[in-house]
Parts: C-alpha cells; structure tokens; sequence
C-alpha cells in the first residue's frame, strides 16, 4: 500500500491533498499484481468500469471502440479511464505487462465517489480535466459545423467526418501522464534539495549566459561598448571590471540574506541568486586563480565542472554521502 500511496501522491487530482488524506484515499483503490505477458480485462459494464493507475512496472493498455482497437503504454504514475469514470463511458479495457512484474492501482466509481465525499479538494482538477475533454468535443462539433456549412460535396464530407470520429475515439485510449510539477516534488521537494536545487539551476543558467555573452562580444569585438571598462585619462588602457566581481557581490549579499529567517520562496530566490553568482565566478575562475586575464583558460571550465558536480551530488546524492561520512566516523572511532 506504501508504494500505491507514494504514486498516488504524483497525481495531478490528488495534489492537493496532505499525506493522510492521500494514504485514506489509498485505501479505496485496489492493487493487482500482474506477471510478464497476464493480462486483466475490465468489462463495458458500470461495475467493472475502471480508473487504472500504473504502480510499478510498464503497461499496455488496449481499449476497445467504435474505431477498432487503441493502444497506449503506461509508465509508472500514468494514469487511464478517470475522465471515463466520471462520464460514465463504457468500452472494454485490457492491460496488459509488457517487461516484467507489474503492479497497478484500480478505482471503480464507487471508490470514486467515496474519495469526493470524504476529500471534495479532488473534484478541482477532475472538474478541470472534464472541463478539456468538454471543450476538445466542442471544438470537434464546431469543426463539423464549419464543415457542413461550406457545402462540400457528399465524399469530402463523410470523410471529414469520420476523421474527426476517429480523432474523438482515438481519445478513449488516453493517458495522463505524470504531471512536471508532481515530479519536481519527487524528485526534489521530497529529498529536502529545494536550496541545492535552485543553486544549481542559476549556476547553470548564469555560465551558459556568460559563455554566450562574451562569445558574442569577442565575436562581434563589441568590447569597448559592452564590457565594463574604467577610463583614465593618463591611461590609455582602461581598466576592464571582470563579471566575477558581479559573482562575488552577488555571492555575499545573498548569502548574508540567507542568514535572516525567510520564508521558503524568498530563500529559493536566494539560492538561485547565490547560483548565479557561483556561476559568474566560475566562469573566470582561471582569471583570478593563476592572475591571467585570458579569457579561454581551460582551467575555468574545469573549475566549473567540478562546481557543477558538486551541486549535483548536493541535489540527489547528499544523502548517500551523509550516510557514508556517518559510516566512516563511525568507524574511525570504533577502531580507536
């Protein structure tokens, strides 16, 4: 039941709800456990209609309709028939493992109703997912308006009509993938890697933007317009300010506002704005470390990789680390 909870919470529909109301949820849905090639068939009827839930493994899924058989594939967190569910359309379904074990998830409409009884915060975006199939049959409908209304022959017509009959059928085989946003919180929020995260983003975004930059200006030899330079007039070679000098600035005063108790959005702005100053850093890494003011030193690249790596292992990885280190002090003082 752990793992249905775990994929149940990705879903888009039951993105709002807290952990609790996720794992009672949970317990409306049933789990099946299919082996490599078995296949479950769900019945055109209004009992063994159902909404299927990838859980683990892959999954085709045959539906059965007027336009013959369609087929699609789900992946964990996929999801098929909620829209179905609701609008009480029938059509006959069979999933079907296709690599190896597979676990999937199935709620019938009773489950359903019980779930928007107890928790009623599900029926926004169910409401929002009937409101897109609503509209995509109305645009069918307008289609077939125009259609007719520019007195195309019997032939042109009929066909115009049965692809657009096929398009609606087509859409019986639908899935729902794993929303973007549901994801960003498996794969982030969930780990505690929200600040690592937004470092790492802005460090990648301010060294791509600064190795674009001064591309471009050194190509287009845009350096006396474009670079930041301090004239003098006895110096007839002005002082050129490096943009590592922005990322050192930027680096401490964001690393000092971190340092007040903020809440969780402006410290994500924070963490982008101190990875963007790393980045500016990085890019000239070489300038100031070997006190060459030749742009193309490989040693900046270098540099930034390892910072890029780094953040890396401080997004995903930081807790593989932290056991380790645990482990190894651990150690250290048994051996003492």
């Amino acid at each position: 039941m752990l793992d249905v909870e775990a994929v149940l919470a990705q879903l888009s529909m039951f993105e709002r709800l807290r952990p609790d109301e996720i794992g009672r949820a949970a317990t409306r849905f049933q789990a099946e456990v299919l082996a490599r090639g078995a296949t479950r068939t769900f019945e055109p009827t209004p009992e063994g209609a159902r909404m299927i839930v990838a859980v683990r493994g892959a999954l085709a899924i045959e539906v059965d309709s007027a336009a013959g058989p369609l087929r699609s594939e789900l992946e964990p967190g996929d999801r098929h028939g909620d829209v179905a569910l609701l609008a009480g359309t029938l059509a006959r379904v069979r999933a079907t493992a296709l690599e190896g074990e597979a676990v999937i998830a199935t709620l019938d409409r009773a489950g359903l109703d019980a779930i928007l009884d107890e928790v009623p915060a599900v029926a926004l975006p169910l409401a929002r997912e009937l409101s897109t199939e609503l509209r995509t049959r109305q645009d069918v409908a307008r289609q077939l308006l125009e259609l007719s209304a520019e007195g195309l022959r019997g032939d042109e017509l009929r066909a115009a009509v049965d692809e657009r009959r096929r398009s609606l059928a087509r859409r019986g085989a639908r899935v729902v993938r794993t929303a973007p946003r549901a994801l960003f919180r498996r794969l982030v929020v969930q780990q505690g890697a929200e600040p690592p995260f937004w470092m790492l983003a802005g460090f990648l975004v301010s060294l791509a933007g600064a190795r674009l930059t001064v591309f471009f200006i050194l190509h287009f030899h845009l350096e006396n317009q474009l670079f930041a330079l301090v004239k003098s007039a006895s110096d007839p070679n002005p002082m050129h300010v490096h943009h590592f000098n922005y990322g050192l600035v930027l680096i401490a005063l964001s690393g000092l506002a971190a340092l007040v108790p903020v809440g969780r959005k402006i410290l994500r702005v924070l963490a982008a704005a101190f990875g963007v100053g790393c980045g500016l850093v990085f890019d000239e890494f070489a300038i100031f470390w070997n006190l060459d003011p030749d742009y193309a030193q490989q040693a900046s690249l270098v540099a930034a990789a390892i910072a890029a790596v780094v953040l890396v292992q401080l997004v995903w990885f930081r807790r593989l680390w932290g056991a380790l280190a645990r482990r190894a002090w651990r150690t250290l003082r048994g051996a003492r």
